[in-house]
């Protein structure tokens, strides 16, 4: 029988100590692990690689085969309470005990379950602190006028101040020029100015620095692993991963993807102004950069650009956006808008190409962004007819299955899930013991995790059943589908459809919302 571990750094851990994630490894190795699942990942990001993966092996594993989990500190696994105890349930269901190094726990004894629960209700009170403390920082420093602790390419920071990074970056062959950091992000926005668009932007920067864009095939690529044995720990490069940000430097090169370079491009920093209430707070989802604030004047003689230059660059992003489908009739809505998926990279398939047939009818033609920028080989484009009619095929067999199926007038029953009774016998045991502000608050937080939880299953099966039914109404009879206008057809897809697979000519598969 064998002993598996979990480990887990924040990304801030890593970077202010690069053996930090290492250091736990070995810990854990030596005290007998032979395999080593790890992350580079906050605590409060429950969506993980390494830990699903160690889930998914465990799960998969014989049964015997692990007897038990090791990890440093309950908090590396995480301060949800749902997450912990999804991962617990798992380990009870496979006989695996559960090992914290540092902290002698028994998660089967009555003091074991409340003293993880006293834990996990610590590790997210001081989540809560230390990002109420954050925020506080940030709203002192905009109104101090003092930088943000990252700077954008370009620049540097200097007493809290951002100043221009004059350091060597890149030489050109063509004319044997040498670049420095800032000079390579003035060439952005002079390449950005002489090309008019973002994708011919990209095309043009690879071009003059040599960057390879060589398209990935995804299914050919070999799965990144999260493990850790003895025999490779040496060969492993822990580092931060920043596949959401190609464009933050010095982390990557200098290859440019479209959302990153427009992203830098819009950035107030470069024309002397400091950005600040950029996100949604109730959806932790970005501004659009015209609702973005700005503190202007704080690093008025490092600006890389002007204040004039930040504003044509935005009016030329707005003009391009509402060019290409802003002054559309109802004819022209794209019923297929962000459910086309490429196959060969997952880039999602837009409208590139129009044309009219003899019966004054429009036919678009879909084709993967991710060509145009050189990240993606696959080059065909699907007509908006033939997609038309393998996708209302392809549903209309999926109405005929979902019609087939035994119907049944009683309500339908929704089992809670497992972590959600993990959860309620928690609580439980914490109901019997005596009264006080601290087994409250735990209390609290645990009728919490279940609420949200329940919220989210019942949220769940809810939609589930509304797009069954979508489903069915709309494509029982292929007359009725055909019937519909183009702003019809998108409710209806949008609300029954997640993701729709192309490959050359063919829609490949349709992934539906249950």
């Amino acid at each position: 029988m064998e002993s598996w571990g979990y480990a887990r750094v924040s990304s801030e851990e890593q970077q202010a100590d690069k053996g930090a994630l290492r250091k736990q490894i070995e810990r854990l190795q030596n005290a007998g692990c032979a395999k080593v699942y790890w992350d580079i990942q906050s605590r409060t990001t429950e969506v993980r690689e390494g830990l699903q993966q160690l889930i998914n092996d465990l799960q998969t594993s014989p049964t015997g085969k692990v007897k038990s989990l090791q990890f440093t500190r309950i908090d590396r696994i995480g301060s949800s309470s749902r997450l912990f105890y999804s991962l617990l349930e798992v380990l009870r269901s496979r006989g695996i005990k559960l090992i914290a190094l540092d902290q002698g726990v028994d998660p089967d004894s009555l003091g074991g379950e409340l003293t993880i629960d006293m834990l996990l209700a610590a590790a997210k009170f001081e989540v809560r602190m230390v990002t109420e403390r954050l925020k506080s920082e940030r709203r002192h420093r905009v109104t101090q006028g003092k930088s943000h602790r990252v700077a954008p390419l370009g620049y540097r920071i200097n007493k809290d101040k951002y100043v221009r990074d004059e350091s060597p970056c890149v030489c050109l062959l063509e004319g044997r020029k040498e670049l420095t950091v800032s000079d390579v992000a003035r060439y952005i926005f002079k390449t950005f100015f002489e090309c008019g668009s973002v994708a011919a932007t990209v095309r043009k920067l690879h071009s003059d620095f040599g960057i390879e864009t060589k398209a990935l095939n995804w299914h050919k690529l070999e799965k990144s692993t999260q493990i850790v044995s003895d025999d490779d720990l040496d060969k492993i490069v822990f580092t931060p991963k920043k596949t959401n940000h190609p464009l933050r430097y010095p982390w990557s090169g200098l290859r440019w993807s479209i959302p990153g370079l427009k992203a830098l491009l819009v950035n107030p920093v470069y024309a002397g102004g400091l950005p600040f209430d950029t996100y949604v707070k109730s959806k932790g989802k970005r501004k659009n950069f015209d609702e973005w604030k700005v503190k202007w004047g704080t690093h008025d003689d490092e600006a890389i650009i002007t204040y004039d230059e930040h504003e044509r660059i935005k009016q030329i992003i707005r003009g391009n956006r509402n060019n290409r489908w802003n002054a559309r009739e109802d004819s022209e809505v794209n019923p297929f808008s962000n459910l086309l998926k490429c196959t060969h990279c997952g880039g999602s398939m837009t409208r590139h190409a129009k044309r009219v047939d003899k019966n004054g009818q429009a036919i678009y033609y879909y084709q993967c962004r991710l060509y145009k920028a050189g990240t993606c080989h696959h080059k065909n484009m699907i007509s908006s007819k033939i997609l038309d009619i393998q996708v209302m095929d392809l549903l209309a067999q999926e109405a005929e299955r979902l019609a087939n199926l035994v119907e049944t007038d009683e309500e339908p029953i929704i089992e809670e899930s497992p972590e959600v009774k993990t959860l309620r016998a928690s609580l439980n045991t914490l109901e019997t013991l005596p009264p006080s502000s601290a087994i409250e608050q735990i209390k609290n937080d645990l009728k919490e995790q279940i609420a949200i939880a329940l919220g989210a299953t019942n949220n769940i099966a809810k939609q589930s059943l509304i797009a069954k039914e979508r489903i069915i109404q709309a494509f029982a009879h292929k007359s009725y589908w055909q019937g519909l206008n183009a702003q019809d057809k998108r409710v209806i897809l949008n609300g029954c459809v997640k993701k729709i697979s192309v490959d050359g000519n063919f829609v490949t598969a349709i992934e539906y919302r249950y």
